[in-house]
């Protein structure tokens, strides 16, 4: 089991990406010199430091998600091998329960081929959620062992971004993570998916959704 959760560690620090760096620039430590001429050309003026004023925390409830969203999505370049001119249109469906769980459905309709020829496929989802252990965590109602070929999901609420966690364990025992990220916009939802096998992202598509009225 240590191995099993040094796999998902590893697979979720590749998904979040590396943390951006910051740099200052040098200060005067001599501000009260006067040995300057009068006419003396001016220091060139220094950017503004970081405001130290921490943005909005607060992390919103299940209910904030809840609705049906419709929209598309389309890969990253590096992706286009892979799924050449596919286009993917999105639907997502989230319903807040009594006990502060949810349960989620979503569906993918994948378009390739020509006018002409046409090729469709569908795939539909439908989870269920329960509260975990702390707040904000969700454990799927459905989790089996990744190791007995079953999947292991988790879902968790950061400010406004709903993201559920799928790990699971190939044939070959390389271990297989899909990640899929959504944060309420102003009109609606932004969906980012990533899937990342034994720590190489194979895929990432990016789409926007938009809330349906009722």
């Amino acid at each position: 089991m240590r191995r099993l959760a040094g796999l998902i560690v590893g697979a979720l620090a590749l998904v979040a990406g590396d943390a951006a760096a910051q740099m200052t620039g040098p200060i005067d430590i001599f501000p009260g010199r006067a040995q300057q001429p009068a006419q003396a050309t001016p220091a060139p003026r220094r950017a503004a430091p970081p405001s130290t004023t921490p943005a909005p925390s607060r992390t919103l409830d299940i209910k904030a998600f809840a609705g049906s969203f419709a929209g598309s999505g389309v890969a990253d370049s590096e992706d286009t091998t892979y799924l050449g001119v596919t286009q993917r249109d999105l639907d997502v469906r989230i319903t807040a329960m009594a006990d502060g769980g949810f349960t989620i459905a979503w569906t993918t309709v994948l378009r390739t081929g020509s006018d002409a020829q046409p090729v469709i496929r569908r795939r539909a989802t439908t989870m269920t959620f329960r509260p975990g252990p702390r707040s904000g965590l969700f454990t799927a109602t459905d989790n089996g062992d990744p190791l007995q070929g079953g999947m292991l999901s988790w879902a968790r609420i950061s400010r406004s971004t709903l993201t559920i966690h799928q790990f699971s364990v190939r044939e070959g025992g390389q271990h297989d993570i899909q990640t899929y990220a959504r944060t309420l916009s102003g009109t609606g939802m932004d969906l980012v998916y990533t899937r990342v096998v034994d720590g190489e992202r194979q895929r990432r598509v990016r789409g926007k959704l938009v809330k349906n009225a009722g």
